[in-house]
């Protein structure tokens, strides 16, 4: 993705999405496993923890991305101003979901409020891919940029369940007050949790192996290429 000389984050934004994603699998795994424990002191410390790392993450990733909306590094004179909304536009709803996530836990507030804008978010970054690889054609690596367009939009969309997972049985048993609804503080029904959680682990992992392929296919050839 060309852009304007000595301007080049692109293989910093790809690094930052890696790690963002090993972070939320490590985090996520350690919630999960104490809680199914009933280690729900362990579980909220894990999440905590998790959350300060995303947000910092997300935090780093909004600040590229909203430099990136405001000078638009990409020469529109070349006929390439598109790709600024392609690539910043994303980034930045990724990161005010990853921001909003690690603010709401810190704060011990209802984080499945970030899920709903997860779902409307992951749409949208799914239509970024798609609209853009396969109708205008803005990418010479069409598959790894779509692959990791549209695993990342279905994390934001399954962090829906995962938000309502915790407001329900990890901050919920200490707070009922951050529950949706009034429930249970454990699992009415364990496998369906157990599935759904699977699902958005297994789709951070390939969001994680997406943005590396990407980063392998597109990003070190900018490496190579810099001024």
């Amino acid at each position: 993705m060309p852009f304007a000389s000595f301007i080049d984050p692109l293989t910093a934004v790809l690094d930052l999405l890696v790690l963002l994603t090993a972070v939320v699998f490590y985090t996520g795994v350690f919630v999960w496993y104490n809680t199914r424990k009933g280690d729900t002191a362990r579980a909220t410390v894990s999440l905590r923890e998790g959350a300060v790392l995303i947000t910092l993450l997300g935090g780093v990733l909004g600040l590229i991305a909203l430099w990136g909306e405001f000078n638009w590094p990409i020469s529109a004179a070349d006929g390439l101003g598109s790709y600024n909304l392609y690539f910043f536009d994303p980034i930045l709803l990724l990161a005010l979901l990853t921001v909003s996530f690690g603010l709401a836990v810190l704060f011990r507030l209802p984080t499945h409020f970030v899920g709903m804008m997860g779902v409307v978010i992951g749409c949208g970054v799914m239509y970024y891919g798609a609209r853009a690889d396969y109708y205008l054609k803005l990418t010479q690596d069409p598959l790894e940029t779509l692959l990791m367009y549209l695993a990342f939009g279905a994390v934001a969309i399954m962090a829906y369940p995962a938000t309502l997972y915790v407001d329900w049985f990890v901050t919920g048993r200490q707070n009922p007050a951050l529950t949706p609804i009034a429930s249970a503080p454990t699992p009415t029904y364990p496998r369906m949790w157990t599935v759904l959680l699977a699902i958005f682990i297994i789709l951070v992992i390939l969001a994680g192996l997406a943005a590396a392929a990407y980063g392998m296919a597109a990003a070190w050839g900018h490496l190579e290429s810099a001024p």
